[in-house]
């Protein structure tokens, strides 16, 4: 019976651990979501939420630092302001993501105050680059 506990112990203690070192490695990370489609990409940093957001086709791009939230795989990012609305979802377990980056562009020949919105969807973070002639080479 005791060495049934001793058992059950070690088990317990070996999940415990392996859920730290879980964390430990994921605020560490960078995350890199880049659309399967146009290559645009979006790297977030889980552990300070500072991001940075490049548009391979129109030549754009913003950075900032939003809001982090980490349940079990998935990790969110929110970065909601009067000039700008960056969201993301990443699940880490299935390295697939996707965000939605809307902001106002200053430097734009469109009229005052009218948003630009790049919308991601990324079904492999695993080979996902903050680069977009990487990401045409790859094709």
């Amino acid at each position: 019976m005791k060495s049934k506990l001793v058992i059950i112990g070690l088990m317990i203690c070996s999940v415990f651990a392996l859920s730290v070192s879980a964390q430990i490695t994921t605020s560490n990370q960078l995350v890199v979501l880049q659309d399967d489609k146009s290559g645009d990409h979006l790297e977030i940093s889980i552990a300070t939420g500072e991001y940075k957001f490049e548009s391979c086709n129109n030549n754009l791009a913003i950075s900032g630092s939003g809001k982090v939230g980490v349940s079990g795989c998935t990790v969110e990012l929110q970065d909601i302001s009067d000039t700008r609305r960056v969201v993301a979802e990443v699940d880490l377990c299935s390295a697939s993501g996707k965000a939605d980056v809307v902001f106002v562009n200053e430097f734009s020949t469109r009229p005052k105050d009218e948003p630009v919105e790049f919308v991601l969807s990324d079904s492999n973070t695993r080979d996902s680059v903050f680069d977009c002639r990487l990401k045409q080479e790859t094709k």
